[in-house]
């Protein structure tokens, strides 16, 4: 037992970033999926390699995966061929030391407890995947997938028995590329159909977007070194800026330095001043349409957008968790995030304190709840119990976890 319980301790020093507990070789017994990440490492690093360890009689050992090296994001499983064991979609974050090239993403189907790739081209390439989730949206018995992440718009995958096909541009019809980060379905109106919760980046950065005039990244080896670089825009008065200043763009592209002697000099200068037409043209350009937190409303079986009210505006939402808070027979979601990588330009996204959304939709404040979720980086929200009482486990960036006992007028939940 001694030396299976060391194959986990020698995973410490990966950046696992996700997981699942679940019982997928079907022995009764649950079994463990950790997702790594890191985006300071090469390619073929091994650090990369997610893992799966087996739940035997004596302990976990590690079984053997497809070896792809991706810098992922995120894990769900659901049995989504109906043959009896659980399966997984793994989601790529980026590609580690490249920012902008789209990571790879994998569907593993199970077979008898190993795992196998999918081929899916159009799932694998799906963009830059910070969550996704397992939902039967257009209630034909089979369960589907959806995708979020950054640059790109959700991704509806209809599984027509057994395999996923793309049907987004049937689903929305909005513009919705945005940084999207998190996904939950909820029927937040009380019409008996399945919504769906959005996390984006919120309205209150120093990024801004318009339908007509998105927010743009550009993605190119500018300098021609043989590393790629990227440049965000911003719209003002019908004009593009860099989000980055001149020291910042120039420690990565030096010919910057020769093209602008002075700050004077650069000053001012919209994209199309600071960069020749032809590199920005050929370039990779992503945009984010849409930075506003949200839902999905099911409308006959399409999709609307609608922005949640300014209090879920003022940072990002990076998770939401679904449980009856109150004990009223009713679910309502929970929402936390704020998020401190970005330079201090920026300044800290941390004021969000936490939220919960009720199935009517109506938005109460944290501190209401005895939440303080302020200035710390929620990534996780679960439910744990303990002894017959249900707690709330807050996961944070850096942070030591907090537990928040779940209590209603009559008492304790269970």
């Amino acid at each position: 037992m001694e030396k299976q319980i060391d194959a986990i301790a020698k995973d410490s020093l990966r950046e696992d970033v996700s997981a699942i507990i679940e019982d997928l070789n079907n022995d009764g017994k649950n079994d463990l999926f950790i997702v790594s990440s890191g985006g300071e490492l090469s390619e073929q690093n091994e650090a990369l390699l997610d893992r799966l360890f087996i739940n035997e009689d004596k302990g976990f050992k590690k079984q053997a995966l497809p070896p792809y090296f991706e810098n992922s994001a995120v894990v769900k499983a659901h049995d989504y061929d109906k043959d009896g064991d659980m399966d997984l979609f793994v989601g790529g974050g980026a590609v580690a030391n490249d920012f902008g090239n789209l990571p790879k993403s994998y569907l593993l189907n199970n077979k008898n407890g190993s795992f196998e790739t999918v081929d899916n081209k159009t799932l694998e390439n799906v963009g830059m995947v910070t969550d996704a989730v397992w939902s039967d949206f257009d209630g034909d018995g089979w369960v589907d997938l959806i995708v979020v992440g950054e640059w790109m718009t959700p991704r509806f995958f209809k599984n027509q028995e057994g395999i996923l096909k793309d049907i987004t541009e049937e689903m929305v019809d909005q513009k919705l590329t945005g940084l999207w980060q998190s996904i939950i379905p909820f029927d937040i109106n009380g019409d008996g159909e399945l919504d769906y919760l959005l996390g984006n980046w919120g309205l209150n950065s120093k990024f801004t977007s318009k339908e007509d005039y998105p927010l743009k990244m550009y993605y190119a080896d500018f300098d021609e070194n043989g590393s790629t670089e990227t440049i965000l825009a911003y719209e003002k008065d019908g004009e593009y800026y860099t989000v980055a200043g001149l020291d910042e763009l120039s420690s990565q592209m030096r010919f910057l330095k020769r093209k602008f002697t002075s700050y004077k000099d650069f000053a001012g200068k919209p994209l199309e001043e600071i960069f020749d037409e032809d590199q920005l043209e050929n370039a990779t350009l992503f945009t984010a349409q849409q930075l506003a937190s949200g839902y999905l409303l099911n409308a006959g079986g399409k999709f609307t957008f609608k922005a949640f009210d300014a209090s879920l505006q003022v940072a990002p939402l990076t998770t939401f968790l679904k449980f009856d808070f109150d004990g009223d027979g009713k679910e309502e979601v929970l929402a936390g995030g704020n998020y401190f990588g970005v330079s201090p330009y920026h300044g800290r996204l941390g004021s969000l304190s936490g939220n919960v959304i009720t199935s009517e939709g109506t938005i109460l404040e944290g501190n209401q709840l005895g939440l303080n979720f302020s200035q710390k980086a929620v990534r996780g929200l679960d439910i744990i119990n303990v002894k017959g009482t249900s707690y709330v486990m807050v996961t944070y960036n850096n942070e030591k976890p907090d537990f928040y006992k779940l209590r209603h007028p009559n008492g304790d939940l269970p």
